[in-house]
C-alpha cells in the first residue's frame, strides 16, 4: 500500500468498538472516537496505518508501547485498555476517551 492510502473507518465496528468519528490522523496511526455498546462508555481507537504494518519492526514497537503506556498510572496519562488486531488485518489499540481540546490547540 502507498502512504497515500489512509484509512478511514467512521462507521465500522473493530472488535466490539463502532467508530463513531475520525479524531486525528499523524504519521504513524488514526484515532477515533469509539463507542463500546455494552457498557455505554466511549473510547479511543487507534487503528495503525495499514501501509506500516509491512514495516519490518514496526508492528512490535505498536505493541510495546501499547504495554508500556497500560502499565503507566498517572492523571495526565491516558488508560490503555486493549490492543488487537481484526481478522482483515488492522492493528488497532483502544485508549481512554478524554472530552476536550487537543493538544495541539492547547498549545497554540
Amino acid at each position: 500500500m502507498s502512504a497515500s492510502s489512509f484509512a478511514y473507518h467512521v462507521g465500522r465496528s473493530v472488535g466490539k468498538y463502532k467508530l463513531e468519528s475520525l479524531l486525528g490522523r499523524g504519521g504513524m496511526a488514526e484515532v477515533y472516537k469509539s463507542h463500546h455498546p455494552e457498557l455505554g462508555r466511549e473510547l479511543a481507537i487507534k487503528i495503525v496505518h495499514p501501509f506500516l504494518s509491512d514495516t519490518p519492526g514496526f508492528l512490535e514497537r505498536f505493541r510495546r508501547e501499547a504495554r508500556t503506556v497500560a502499565a503507566l498510572r498517572h492523571p495526565n496519562i491516558v488508560q490503555v485498555f486493549d490492543f488487537d488486531v481484526t481478522p482483515d488485518g488492522l492493528h488497532y489499540m483502544v485508549l481512554e476517551f478524554i472530552n476536550g481540546q487537543s493538544l495541539e490547540h492547547y498549545l497554540a
